[in-house]
């Protein structure tokens, strides 16, 4: 006998409604970065499941149905296709035999014998959803993909649970591009420039990039974040002490930290800290950088940065554009730069430091390393005699022959003492990163 959350006629009027079944279902604005990538690797009959992980409310939601849509154009059918939402309210008691019965539906009443492609929605809503997963996919029966707003969806049990039998796509908030894209930007550079300065300050969660209440939507995405996927997820009864931390990083963003000063600093326990830190950078709401240096014991050892996953949450939460545009600019480029890392597996993205002089980002890929500076303005003279010499401090100690300089709106070319450096305006460099 089944257990019996609901009636199954109850059930399958549900999932109609997230499906493709009986009609078209909304899909959102198209994302082709993610898609493609994720289509293409169900293609491949040795990876039947392909995670999507990232911070809540990035469109990983709408990116798996505009999946499952690509394989129906591709000429999957219809009813080889199940999307299953967890967060749908309809549905009692979310735990793993809700999941055996909605499969036994969906064979009985939808697909009895065909193979088939699933999208488990926001699958850290049940306990156990991965024996679910490796049972049907080692019997052959379906696909997955999977969703969830956690990178608690990576962790050791579920690797070892699924070890070798999935691939992980992190998706991110808009970049550049797909923000023009979602706010229909004509091709002309005064368009992209104008559109530039709401993405720079509101950042680019999809919903509000087309929102007219941007602040409103940041701050309800923000206390969901902290509620669901930190409070709620880890059962934290201090609850202030985690908001004052967060909001503490969040103001810091682009600053160097060690757990020790920020225990010192917010007078906290330095375990509470570190706990807490490793929970919030779990919810993909900040993120940090470590020092650069061939050794990793200095690695380990030298403080890290710290960054924010979307400008809009510095924008409400911490920091006044007028008295931090530089702020804005470096994290925009940290998280840029963290989306690129995201999909090239080969990529790493450090800070440089030496005694004073410091280089906002390094990115190496194998042997091969590159220098990045990041500054709002270079006219005042001793701010650019200061980005400039770090700049050449880091070529010259790394060996490398070239720098680039990432400003607001400057763009030229110099060589000092043998060294190439290439000043990009940041909208020029944002639409050359895919």
């Amino acid at each position: 006998m089944y257990y019996t959350h609901m009636k199954d006629e109850d059930i399958l009027t549900i999932l109609k409604s997230w499906n493709f079944w009986d009609g078209d279902i909304a899909t959102g604005i198209a994302r082709p970065l993610y898609v493609q990538k994720i289509a293409e690797i169900l293609k491949d009959n040795t990876i039947p499941i392909v995670v999507e992980t990232g911070i809540r409310r990035a469109g990983k939601s709408f990116i798996s149905r505009q999946v499952v849509q690509k394989l129906i154009e591709r000429g999957l059918k219809k009813e080889e296709t199940l999307i299953i939402n967890l967060e749908d309210e309809r549905l009692i008691l979310r735990d793993y035999e809700l999941l055996l019965q909605i499969y036994r539906i969906y064979r009985a009443k939808i697909n009895q014998k065909g193979k088939a492609v699933i999208v488990l929605d926001e699958a850290q809503e049940i306990r156990g959803w991965e024996k679910f997963v490796r049972g049907i996919s080692e019997r052959g029966e379906a696909k997955f993909v999977i969703t969830g707003s956690s990178s608690k969806l990576l962790s050791s049990e579920f690797s070892t649970l699924l070890s070798g039998r999935h691939i992980t796509v992190t998706v991110s908030p808009l970049n550049f591009s797909e923000f023009l894209s979602f706010r229909g930007a004509s091709k002309d550079k005064k368009s992209e420039v104008e559109l530039f300065e709401d993405y720079f300050v509101r950042g680019g969660f999809p919903a509000v990039a087309l929102s007219n209440i941007k602040e409103e939507v940041l701050l309800s995405y923000f206390e969901t974040i902290i509620v669901k996927d930190i409070i709620q997820r880890y059962n934290i009864k201090i609850q202030e002490k985690l908001r004052t931390l967060v909001k503490f990083y969040i103001t810091s963003a682009a600053s160097s930290i060690t757990y020790n000063s920020v225990s010192k600093f917010l007078k906290m326990p330095i375990k509470t800290v570190q706990v807490f830190s490793d929970y919030i950078k779990n919810s993909y709401l900040l993120f940090f950088l470590d020092r650069f240096s061939f050794s990793i014991k200095e690695r380990e050892t030298s403080p890290r940065k710290v960054y924010v996953v979307d400008n809009g949450f510095i924008s409400v939460i911490g920091t006044n554009l007028k008295e931090g545009k530089g702020r804005f600019l470096e994290n925009l480029v940290a998280l840029t730069l963290l989306k690129l890392s995201n999909t090239d597996k080969k990529l790493s993205v450090y800070y440089w430091k030496n005694n004073e002089k410091e280089v906002d980002f390094i990115l190496r890929r194998d042997k091969n390393i590159e220098a990045i500076q990041v500054s709002y303005s270079i006219d005042n003279q001793k701010t650019r005699e200061r980005e400039v010499s770090a700049l050449l401090e880091c070529t010259r100690l790394l060996n490398l022959s070239a720098g680039t300089i990432i400003t607001r709106d400057y763009s030229a070319e110099e060589t000092i003492n043998g060294i190439f450096i290439k000043y990009i305006p940041i909208t020029d460099w944002l639409k050359d990163i895919k």
